[in-house]
């Protein structure tokens, strides 16, 4: 008997379908508090964040968040503040939610290495961020500014997601982290490589979530304690392979070739981990925004003096998020960690909305007393909002949305985000084959 994927459909319905905005009463903010942006934000320039500026002077890690996977808004106004931060030269590295280990293509790509565009974007992201148009135009943009400076100029980017998208089970490949250690081992000690793939392969078919399982299908439900703790002790002898032969790996590659693979072994982990973590309450923390958080951490050490901006979805950038039922979130989401871990050196500009245009074109909009109806009555279609210029009246508990078991999602303003980014409306980055007629 297959056993049902509560736990699964919680968290991926929580990643996708998360609602930001809030229908508890709030009192309209007067037009001084709030930064219009032109309404059409393909128009955005430099120019238009300004005045946020200040606030973002003195963070070594920016976190500018979507409020909604795949909607354009949040992509036009990443884009745009990155230009202007890079050319100012006020960050020096982007890490995005997409695997760590598949965008070491990503961070060659941009410092001018000879590859296709088209082969990273196929195989330098994960969670489909590879169809996004704006993804293209970020990397193609930063491989032009990188051309002419200097290594100490250059920006770099990464991935700071766990490996192949968990807990998505038709997009996810549990099996990616390993895949980069493989592929890495397999030119600086084919033996080794080998010897390691026979063993950890007979492991492959249990790492995924099987999207619709039968009594003939395989997946994590059906390896036993024995064998999670066999692949356990073969990740523990495969980092003390790493360890014991770093002089020689190093020697038959690079220091960087060498600490990104090493680095993926915790990733290829943290998949393990994720799996076998769904229903079992001897995990005390959420396995992958704890990797996420030891990811920006690993990131944030290599780059040193330069500052971090991190794009994500809400959910795991905001420095604090709460629920009405305990036993929902009861574990810390990365921002809460790089809050806890970095105080105001955090910066995290928040997304929020009025209205979804969803791509079967059924538009979700939200109801009168909402936070997002009475931001929309200010009269322009767009927003930024610093948090600190607001009221008291706006510094409170927000109501963010209902999950399906009924319970509530919280978040306390001034502690959650620094700065608001407000569209009235966002519109899908896709479109059905019946609208594109």
């Amino acid at each position: 008997m297959k056993r049902t994927y509560q736990p699964f459909y919680f968290v991926f319905s929580l990643i996708l379908l998360y609602s930001c905005a809030s229908p508890k009463e709030m009192k309209i903010v007067q037009n001084n508090d709030v930064i219009a942006l032109p309404d059409d934000l393909t128009e955005l320039s430099g120019d238009d964040f300004s005045p946020i500026m200040e606030s973002l002077e003195s963070a070594k890690i920016i976190g500018v968040t979507e409020c909604v996977h795949e909607m354009a808004e949040p992509f036009y106004f990443r884009n745009a503040l990155i230009k202007r931060l890079v050319t100012e030269q006020k960050i020096g590295a982007i890490a995005i939610e997409s695997g760590f280990s598949e965008s070491r293509l990503c961070y060659d790509f941009i410092l001018g290495k000879d590859i296709s565009l088209d082969s990273v974007m196929n195989n330098g992201f994960s969670c489909m961020f590879e169809t996004i148009d704006a993804n293209r135009e970020l990397l193609l943009w930063l491989r032009n500014y990188n051309s002419n400076k200097s290594p100490e100029e250059q920006v770099h980017f990464y991935g700071f997601d766990v490996p192949g998208c968990p807990p998505n089970p038709f997009l996810e490949d549990a099996y990616a982290g390993f895949d980069y250690v493989f592929d890495y081992l397999d030119e600086v000690n084919p033996l080794m490589s080998k010897q390691f793939q026979e063993k950890i392969d007979v492991y492959r078919k249990y790492l995924k979530i099987e999207p619709n399982p039968t009594e003939e299908t395989v997946d994590y439900q059906d390896l036993d304690s024995a064998g999670w703790e066999n692949l356990e002790h073969l990740l523990k002898e495969l980092e003390t392979g790493f360890i014991s032969n770093k002089m020689e790996f190093v020697h038959a590659s690079s220091d960087l070739d060498y600490q990104w693979a090493f680095r993926s072994v915790s990733n290829a982990r943290a998949n393990v981990n994720f799996l076998r973590s769904i229903g079992n309450s001897d995990y005390t923390y959420d396995v992958r925004d704890r990797g996420q958080f030891e990811n920006v951490q690993w990131i944030q050490k290599k780059e040193g003096k330069k500052r971090l901006l991190l794009f994500a979805h809400s959910v795991h950038l905001m420095k604090e998020i709460h629920s009405d039922n305990p036993a929902v979130l009861a574990h810390p989401m990365c921002g809460e960690y790089l809050g806890e871990e970095y105080g105001d050196d955090y910066v995290v500009i928040g997304n929020f909305y009025r209205k979804l245009d969803w791509l079967d074109g059924d538009p979700l909009e939200l109801e009168e007393g909402a936070l997002g109806v009475d931001l929309s009555k200010l009269g322009s279609k767009n927003y930024l909002i610093n948090v600190d210029d607001l009221s008291e009246d706006w510094k409170k508990e927000w109501f963010i949305r209902n999950l399906n078991s009924g319970d509530e999602l919280l978040t306390d303003l001034d502690k959650s985000v620094d700065i608001i980014y407000f569209n009235d409306t966002q519109t899908t980055l896709f479109h059905s084959e019946e609208e594109e007629k």
